[in-house]
C-alpha cells in the first residue's frame, strides 16, 4: 500500500530527475514526474476522481513544468484513485505544507536577489568610510588592553611569589615551584601599524560596508581583575608551601631523585590554577582583536 512516507524518490528515480530540462523543489512533485518518465507509455483512460483526489493531484503537479503536466496529471490520477478519504486528507496536508514552504523559499530568493548590490571595486572614499569606523574602535581597544596588561602585571608582582620564594638551591642543584604566569602582553606593540595592517587585511574590497563593533570590549573591571589575581596567587602560595614541606626532607636525606619528582609535582600543581586565571583574563580583559576582525569580515554592505 502506498502512503505519504513512500513518496520519497528512490535512487533510480532521483537519477532520472537529474535531466537539465526539469526543475522540482519538493519530493511529491518530483515523484510524479519520475513516475511519468518511468511508466510505460500508453493511452489508458484517466480514472474519474473524487473532488478531494482531484485537488491533491492539482496541488501535486503545481510545480511540474508545463510540458510534463498532462502526463503527470494522468499518472498521479491513477496513483491516487484507490485511496480513501482519510489517506487523501493526510497526503493533502503534506502537499499543502510543501507548497507553503516553496512559496516562502521563492519569496526569500526573490527578496535576496532584489536586495543584492551590483559588484564593484572599493574606492578611496569607501576605504575612508571604513577607516572612520574601525580606527577609533581599534585605538580604544588597544588603550584598554595596554592598561589591562600594565595593571595585571603590577598585581601579579604584588600578590604572587617571587622566583626564589619557593625554591631550594645549592652550588650545583636547584629545585623550585617554577614560574606561575608570564607577563600579560596582548596589546599590539605599535597601534599605528596595527591600524594599517587591520585595515588592509580585514576591510572589504568590494564596496562600502557598515560594521557592528558592539561586541568589542574597550574597558575592564579593575576590581574584578584584582580579585581574580589575588585569589590565584593565594593558591600559588599554598602550593609553594606544600612543595617546600615535601622537598626539604628529601634534600636533607640527599634523595635527589625524590626531590626531582617533588619539583615536577609542584610545577604540575600550578596548571589548574594557571588555567583558572587565564579563563578569568579571557572573560575580564579586553582581549585580542578577534572581535574587531569578525566585525569587519561580517559587515553589512550598503553601497
Amino acid at each position: 500500500m502506498m502512503t505519504p512516507e513512500t513518496l520519497a524518490p528512490s535512487a533510480n528515480i532521483a537519477k532520472a530527475m537529474s535531466k537539465p530540462t526539469m526543475r522540482f523543489l519538493y519530493p511529491l512533485a518530483a515523484v510524479l514526474c519520475a513516475a511519468v518518465l518511468l511508466a510505460p507509455q500508453g493511452h489508458a483512460q484517466t480514472p474519474k476522481l473524487r473532488p478531494d483526489q482531484q485537488k491533491l493531484v492539482e496541488m501535486s503537479i503545481a510545480n511540474v513544468e508545463p510540458q510534463y503536466r498532462t502526463m503527470a496529471y494522468e499518472q498521479m490520477a491513477k496513483t491516487v484513485a484507490p485511496y480513501n478519504e482519510a489517506m487523501i486528507a493526510q497526503m493533502t496536508a503534506a502537499a499543502s505544507k510543501n507548497l507553503d514552504g516553496q512559496k516562502k523559499q521563492v519569496a526569500a530568493e526573490k527578496a535576496a536577489k532584489a536586495a543584492q548590490l551590483p559588484e564593484r571595486e572599493v574606492t578611496a572614499e569607501d576605504k575612508a568610510y571604513h577607516r572612520k569606523q574601525y580606527e577609533p574602535v581599534l585605538r580604544a581597544h588597544w588603550k584598554a588592553q595596554t592598561e589591562f596588561d600594565a595593571f595585571a602585571n603590577e598585581k601579579m608582582a604584588a600578590y604572587c611569589p617571587k622566583r626564589d620564594q619557593y625554591a631550594r638551591f645549592g652550588s650545583a642543584w636547584r629545585y623550585e615551584q617554577g614560574q606561575f604566569m608570564m607577563d600579560s602582553a596582548l596589546a599590539a606593540w605599535n597601534i599605528d601599524s596595527a591600524v594599517d595592517v587591520v585595515g588592509e587585511a580585514y576591510a572589504p574590497k568590494d564596496g562600502r560596508y557598515q560594521f557592528d563593533f558592539s561586541k568589542v570590549r574597550t574597558s575592564f573591571d579593575k576590581t574584578a581583575v584584582d580579585a581574580a589575581i589575588k585569589t590565584a596567587c593565594g593558591k600559588v602560595h599554598a602550593a609553594g608551601k606544600a612543595f617546600l614541606a615535601k622537598v626539604d626532607p628529601l634534600i636533607a636525606k640527599k634523595d635527589w631523585d625524590g626531590a626531582f619528582k617533588a619539583e615536577g609535582s609542584a610545577q604540575g600543581a600550578l596548571e589548574p590554577i594557571r588555567a583558572e586565571l587565564k579563563a578569568s583574563f579571557d572573560k575580564l580583559s579586553p582581549g585580542d582583536i578577534s572581535e574587531i576582525q569578525l566585525a569587519m569580515m561580517n559587515g553589512k554592505r550598503i553601497s
